[in-house]
This record gives structure tokens, C-alpha cells and sequence, in this order.
């Protein structure tokens, strides 16, 4: 571990993907302290997130899909700008089921996003 890494926090995030295998990339990001608050942030969010505008309504049946997701790391600080960094573990992965969230764990990906 780096010297400069923060204590082990949770980010919870609420991303965007583009079809089964598409590029991802996060809409918001919170970070915190307990795996439980993380859960409960996504849950809060990701069922009145809404598409971003740039999305047109046609191009969402085309398997553009928003999604949760909390992953436990640490932010390093040693460098220009601070880095998130993943511990490798397994991730909570949340779809949207109307007005509740379904959750999955999946296993750690290599990147974060």
C-alpha cells in the first residue's frame, strides 16, 4: 500500500453503458465510509436518475442502460492528481427494476471508471 492512500472508503457510483460489451462511464460519484452507506446511496439514486440529454429517446432502446455499482479502494494522493485505486475486490453491480434496485455481486474489474 502507498503511504499517500486514504483510509479504505466505498464509491458508489451511478454509471452509463452502452450495449452488452459498450464503453461505460460514470454519470456521479459519492464516496464513503461504510460499504451500508454506499449500498444505501446508490439506492437512493439510481431509481430517479434519469438519461442524460444528450441521449435521444430512440438511441436508449438501442441497450444504453444506467446502472449502480459500489467498489471498495482508496484514493492516493501522492501523485499530480489523486487516484482512485480498486482493492480487487468483488463489486456490488445494481440494475434498475422500476422503482427498486436489484443488486448483483460481480467480480473486480481491472479498471475503474
Amino acid at each position: 500500500m502507498n503511504s499517500d492512500a486514504s483510509p479504505v472508503r466505498w464509491r458508489a457510483s451511478i454509471g452509463l453503458a452502452v450495449g452488452g460489451g459498450g464503453p461505460v462511464s460514470s454519470i456521479v460519484e459519492s464516496e464513503h465510509g461504510s460499504e451500508g452507506s454506499a449500498l444505501a446511496w446508490v439506492e437512493r439514486k439510481l431509481p430517479r436518475t434519469r438519461f442524460p440529454a444528450w441521449i435521444p429517446a430512440a438511441r436508449r432502446a438501442d441497450g444504453v442502460e444506467l446502472f449502480g455499482r459500489v467498489a471498495r479502494g482508496r484514493v492516493v494522493t501522492g501523485r499530480l492528481v489523486p487516484t482512485w485505486e480498486s482493492e480487487g475486490t468483488a463489486v456490488w453491480h445494481a440494475d434498475r427494476a422500476g422503482d427498486q434496485v436489484q443488486w448483483r455481486r460481480c467480480s473486480a474489474e481491472s479498471e475503474e471508471s
